[in-house]
């Protein structure tokens, strides 16, 4: 079975936090910042979404301390290769073709998809 990186937006809020620290945080602290922001969590609330994101490698946990396994980048590269696997069977061209779909594209739009397209090529 395949990872899945989808989140919820509550998981999300967690890790914007998580990034903003830059390295571990006490899991006490973390649910106080998230206070702060509005989130009148319990302590149990606060761990359920943590060991979501624990189960799909977004964070790890030791003891009483939680840090982002991923980047925003690399999170941000893996939900999209999710939604590019379930809704276009992982094909590149099955997106853009839903994207764009009856959308006729600028010269100066066509220019920068060709560029991109050397680019990944050259890779």
């Amino acid at each position: 079975m395949r990872e899945c990186y989808s989140m919820a937006k509550t998981e999300k809020e967690i890790m914007e936090v998580l990034w903003e620290a830059g390295g571990p945080v006490q899991t006490g602290v973390l649910l106080e910042q998230m206070r702060a922001r509005g989130r009148d969590w319990k302590r149990q609330t606060l761990n359920t979404l943590l060991a979501r994101l624990d189960e799909k490698g977004i964070v790890s946990r030791t003891h009483a301390f939680v840090q982002a396994s991923l980047t925003r980048e690399e999170l941000r590269q893996k939900e999209t290769q999710d939604i590019l696997d379930d809704f276009y069977g992982g094909k590149i061209g099955n997106f853009f073709a839903a994207l764009t779909g009856h959308i006729c594209l600028k010269d100066e739009e066509v220019d920068k998809l060709n560029d991109l397209i050397e680019q990944l090529r050259e890779q």
